[in-house]
């Protein structure tokens, strides 16, 4: 049995490890909004984190789109409430949808320059694109949330696979939203409208039937 001073350490060694991750998810966010996603290094964000180069590759060891990955990740969490279920109404899925896209939608405005930056790098087709295009959204993150989704009363998949309709959702709903922070869409009357339509696709692509 451990005794009270070797709790203590491994408390203190865990604290210390979360603030070095966060240290440096957050240096990575702040180089890719002044220098974009391509121009960061790993030395880059070692300095701005005050951190090692080999201390990144310990906790990230694919490198800064590892760190980008576990970013979003946890952001993810934030967003969508998984972090907080015993907060959430599993009764009324579209009322747990309309937060959802408004934590979207304030993450986006409240991170405009580092949203913009990513979208740039996407766009211009550079390694970004490439890291996406292997990253495994059907690991067991991705099935957890899809799983999550599916315990809303109401919600019908069918015969589809929930992780599918996961990322048919995500990538509807940040289309639009990444639409409207570029272009500004000014066929739709307000941010409201905006998020009613949203809401509404959200409600088709998770074949959501009212039971009430």
């Amino acid at each position: 049995m451990q005794d009270k001073k070797t709790v203590q350490e491994n408390r203190s060694m865990k604290r210390d490890k979360k603030a070095k991750i966060i240290s440096i998810q957050d240096a990575m966010c702040m180089l890719i909004e002044t220098k974009g996603y391509e121009n960061v290094t790993i030395r880059d964000i070692a300095e701005a984190g005050g951190v090692s180069i080999g201390l990144i590759y310990k906790y990230f060891p694919g490198g800064k789109f590892d760190i980008l990955k576990e970013i979003s990740y946890r952001y993810t969490d934030e967003l969508l409430m998984t972090n907080k279920s015993e907060n959430i109404d599993f009764n009324d899925f579209p009322g747990y949808i309309r937060n959802v896209i408004k934590n979207m939608q304030q993450y986006t405005r409240d991170n405009i320059s580092l949203s913009k930056a990513l979208i740039i790098a996407a766009l211009l087709g550079g390694e970004i694109v490439e890291e996406i295009k292997n990253l495994d959204f059907k690991n067991e993150y991705y099935k957890s949330v899809s799983e999550f989704f599916c315990s809303f009363n109401g919600v019908e998949v069918g015969d589809k696979d929930p992780l599918e309709v996961l990322i048919d959702w995500g990538i509807a709903v940040k289309g639009i939203i990444q639409c409207d922070l570029i272009y500004s869409l000014s066929l739709i009357k307000s941010e409201e409208s905006l998020t009613d339509l949203m809401v509404d696709i959200s409600l088709k692509i998770w074949g959501y039937q009212n039971i009430s």
